[in-house]
């Protein structure tokens, strides 16, 4: 059954990005009727990243809707979303929280996404480890988490790592030559940009 859930998001994945790129807008409405029709029953069993996807969809009955209401139920859905567990929309809310007074419900929706394996969460996470910002300051944990979001090919996370290899910072020893190779990593087609 997960193994069926997981194919059912992928396919709902593929027709979302083959509906932003296209510029035919029968096409465009047709995708995103197709990819709701998987997403939708899904989202009602509570499946967290069906629910969060479901929200990149505009829907037409929140057109009259005023902006600050619009946002607060996009941030209920996310909250929704993200206890379902949809490590995207953990990331988001990390993002919208990140500035006083909630740093540390920020920190803690990064902290849950990483631990979940989001790359992205990692970055932000470890910086907030190797700061304290927003939580209890732990160098050598916000440490290995950026060298994992490196690792798993995060741009900001393999810049980081190039520069403490060049300056010979925060216990990576200076080495111009892993600096430079590290920045190589850059030019991958794979890499995750922000």
């Amino acid at each position: 059954m997960i193994r069926d859930i997981d194919s059912q998001i992928e396919e709902a994945r593929a027709l979302l990005q083959a509906a932003w790129h296209t510029a035919d807008r029968r096409r465009f409405n047709k995708l995103l009727e197709w990819a709701r029709k998987i997403l939708t029953p899904l989202a009602e069993q509570n499946v967290g990243p069906a629910m969060w996807m479901l929200l990149s969809i505009p829907d037409p009955k929140s057109k009259g809707i005023p902006y600050e209401e619009f946002e607060r139920q996009h941030r209920q859905h996310a909250e929704e979303a993200a206890r379902c567990g949809s490590t995207s929309a953990m990331h988001f809310l990390g993002c919208e929280l990140d500035s006083e007074p909630t740093l540390k419900e920020s920190s803690c929706y990064f902290e849950q996404a990483a631990a979940l394996g989001h790359t992205y969460s990692k970055w932000c996470y470890g910086l907030n480890l190797l700061s304290g910002r927003g939580t209890e300051k732990d160098e050598s944990r916000g440490i290995a988490l950026i060298r994992q979001a490196a690792e798993e090919k995060f741009e900001g996370a393999i810049e980081f790592v190039s520069h403490a290899y060049a300056q010979g910072t925060y216990g990576f020893p200076k080495s111009q030559e892993l600096a430079a190779e590290w920045w190589s990593k850059l030019r991958d087609k794979d890499v995750i940009h922000y």
